[in-house]
């Protein structure tokens, strides 16, 4: 008879954001992401970005386009990445949390019978003088989750405030844990920090809190840390950060982001080939960490 070991299988889904498909609709970035093998897709929503410009994802024709395009291709809308930082101001405040409702809404439009989550950075300079602003606002965002049904992920980013897990696990203590408010995991913000940020020691922190996982991969170049994409360096290998996690429990997407320095930066950039190389990675990550994606 073979163990409870043997029996449990790990899976989880590979996905793509269209945020390095700027030069696509989102109809079309959905179909090259299904006929690459993704499992998922995410889509980004924020202001100057194809779904945000001319209004792609605005009125309820688009949006039913775009539902259509996911039902046809079988592809699962993971998440919108947007860009929802806390304000300091009253005034701006109101208006971020009548965002946030709208964002909620489009998930709701976009996929009825599971909603994405959405997933923003926070921005902000020094984390001793962002943590309690943080604090304050994201206790009014996760009122606003909990009344409109909505799930929220915040990402720890190398050159913002809030830069790792603990302090995501901090800011999430201070509002109560709640289910709706959670965070990102990206190694690629993490790598090179401290030597204490290892994949072993940023998993480990944030696995509690931990409901979406994207990734792509660093390298340090002249003192200064540049993206690249996912599994395309020998910094460290995406397979012990699948691995670690799915074994933990983690059992979501893992969702590859292909950065802003590498399609606005190079005047060579392939979308298509970003793609496919991202997918042969990362589908090679999977089967090294005896990860099945479903």
């Amino acid at each position: 008879m073979l163990g409870n070991a043997a029996e449990k299988k790990l899976t989880c889904g590979l996905a793509i954001g269209t945020y390095g498909l700027q030069s696509m609709s989102v109809e079309d970035a959905i179909l090259l992401i299904a006929k690459t093998g993704y499992d998922a897709v995410e889509i980004t929503v924020f202001a100057g970005t194809t779904g945000d410009k001319s209004g792609a994802l605005i009125s309820n024709e688009s949006r039913k386009r775009v539902r259509g395009v996911l039902e046809e291709t079988g592809l699962r809308l993971c998440a919108l990445m947007a860009d929802m930082k806390p304000e300091k101001e009253d005034s701006k405040h109101y208006s971020s949390l009548s965002h946030l409702t709208g964002l909620i809404q489009m998930a709701h439009d976009l996929c009825p019978e599971k909603p994405p989550l959405i997933q923003t950075i926070l921005g902000g300079k020094k984390w001793d003088e962002s943590k309690n602003l943080f604090r304050d606002r994201l206790a009014d965002w996760n009122q606003i989750l909990a009344d409109q049904k909505g799930y929220l992920s915040i990402k720890p980013h190398r050159s913002h405030a809030m830069s790792d897990p603990t302090q995501a696990a901090w800011l999430l203590k201070q509002v109560g844990n709640p289910r709706r408010l959670r965070m990102v995991y990206d190694y690629s913000h993490y790598a090179f920090h401290t030597p204490e940020s290892t994949i072993a020691d940023t998993v480990a922190a944030a696995l509690p809190i931990t409901n979406y996982v994207a990734v792509k991969d660093a390298v340090e170049v002249d003192g200064k840390v540049r993206f690249a994409l996912a599994g395309a360096s020998d910094s460290w290998d995406q397979a012990d950060v699948v691995k670690r996690l799915c074994e933990g429990g983690y059992r979501g997407d893992f969702c590859c982001e292909v950065s802003s320095q590498i399609w606005r930066g190079d005047p060579d950039y392939d979308p298509v080939a970003a793609t496919e190389e991202c997918f042969r990675n990362m589908e090679a990550a999977f089967e090294r960490a005896g990860v099945e994606r479903g």
